[in-house]
């Protein structure tokens, strides 16, 4: 839930999904904190991880269940706008600097599928984003 609630707000999320056995890539920690020095701006680039293993509401973080390397995705106001399979740090870091907005207000969230789902799911009891899921899982 805090996850979805992470994505459907606006600015760039750089996701990364691992697997509970193998934990998070420790080698991509400099890189991050790097660039965090440099874009101070929580709202327009934020840093997330998940297991893979314990996250059923995206279908794109569940289907790398069990894989031994590290899944980076790159949300951009809700939308899934790349993809990086290991710890390619001149790959992730080239990908940060192209998707990461100069200033989050920018971004439209009525265009965010995670926010759109989040508001039409405000009175939802089993909490469930099935237009976000499908959405996020599609798009790229």
């Amino acid at each position: 839930e805090d996850l979805v609630s992470r994505l459907s707000t606006k600015g760039l999320k750089v996701l990364e999904v691992y697997s509970e056995w193998c934990g998070m890539c420790k080698s991509v920690l400099p890189l991050f904190k790097k660039i965090r020095l440099e874009k101070d701006d929580e709202s327009a680039l934020m840093f997330l991880a998940v297991s893979a293993d314990k996250c059923g509401t995206i279908d794109t973080v569940t289907e790398h269940e069990g894989k031994s390397e590290p899944l980076f995705l790159f949300y951009r106001n809700g939308q899934l706008k790349s993809k990086v399979a290991g710890a390619n740090v001149p790959m992730l870091s080239a990908s940060i600097y192209e998707f990461t907005p100069a200033n989050a207000d920018i971004d439209d969230l009525e265009e965010n599928p995670f926010y759109v789902a989040k508001r039409g799911d405000a009175g939802s009891k089993d909490g469930k984003h099935a237009d976000a899921k499908h959405k996020a899982g599609k798009k790229k």
